[in-house]
């Protein structure tokens, strides 16, 4: 099993700034049962407004209003996800101002987040389009365009689009328009996505999917990925789904996650389930908790378990 327990360097750097951004992140159990749950396709519907061009990289997704019912309800457990995945407002509390002031918006804002990579980001909720555009022009952006769409503006290399439901932000060179409107083919049109999010469940309030990179996954794999939910009485469970191409391959990814359910591991007595069909999906739940490793979000910071599901570096 060594090879499962190396660091992949592409898929451990993109765990870093989603760690960032939560410190500031089979079906799972839950209080709203399996598969579509009761926020009515939220979680596909984020990823609708994702490009297919981004099935290879890492997402980050938050359901921004629930998180932050959930932070209120319980900080020790959930305070590590209080950046809510945006930049921005973590950004702003870094620097001891409003981010209402510096940014134009908060958080309170803010419906969805999905993060992309390392360098763009998309959300949803309600912009006032002139305060946020004010206040990046305040810091030195300028504006690019004004259309019924919305505004683009630049800042060196980032981007910004904000519409009154939508913000998108890029940083990457020469990435052009951070666009505002839903792309002719999204990330949740992609079939392992959708695989994962039925596992994971619509009304997961945090999920990661790391991303269908052949390099930076295990033999037999096709895409993994983490989801929390919440019941109602504000326990939260996660489970990790894994989307494999074959028998063989869900094999593969069970013994290598149940090598941290075995008596002393973080996540002994979890059971590694494998599921049926040609495809298998393997998946991995547990209850979340205070303790070191199994808040929300900690394998975006610990990559205890994503790091078994990586080829060496």
């Amino acid at each position: 099993m060594t090879a499962y327990g190396q660091r992949s360097r592409r898929g451990i750097a993109g765990l870093v700034l989603a760690g960032v951004l939560t410190a500031g992140a089979a079906a799972c159990g839950g209080g709203t049962g399996d598969g579509a749950g009761g926020d009515g396709g939220r979680l596909s519907a984020a990823l609708d407004g994702i490009g297919q061009d981004a099935v290879g990289t890492y997402l980050t997704y938050w359901n921004v209003s629930e998180t932050r019912r959930l932070v209120g309800k319980d900080k020790e457990l959930y305070g590590p996800l209080d950046g809510y995945g945006i930049a921005e407002v973590v950004q702003a509390r870094h620097e001891g101002d409003p981010p209402r002031t510096t940014q134009g918006f908060d958080e309170s804002d803010v419906d969805t987040t999905v993060q992309v990579g390392s360098q763009a980001a998309r959300l949803t909720g309600r912009f006032d389009v002139a305060a946020v555009t004010g206040a990046l022009v305040k810091r030195g952006w300028r504006t690019d365009s004004k259309t019924d769409e919305g505004v683009q503006l630049h800042e060196a290399d980032a981007r910004v689009g904000v519409s009154a439901s939508v913000r998108t932000s890029t940083s990457a060179k020469n990435s052009g328009i951070a666009p505002l409107t839903a792309p002719e083919r999204s990330v949740a049109d992609d079939p392992a996505y959708q695989t994962a999010v039925r596992c994971l469940g619509e009304d997961a309030y945090h999920a990661t999917f790391y991303g269908k990179d052949p390099a930076g996954r295990l033999p037999g794999l096709t895409l993994f990925a983490i989801g929390a939910r919440a019941a109602d009485d504000g326990t939260s469970r996660e489970r990790l789904c894994a989307v494999t191409e074959s028998a063989e391959g869900a094999r593969g990814v069970a013994e290598a996650l149940k090598t941290k359910t075995a008596p002393g591991e973080r996540f002994a007595g979890a059971d590694v389930v494998v599921g049926s069909g040609t495809a298998p999906v393997v998946t991995l739940e547990w209850a979340n908790s205070a303790a070191s490793g199994l808040r929300p979000g900690a394998q975006n910071q610990t990559a205890e378990l994503p790091r078994l599901l990586m080829p060496p570096s």
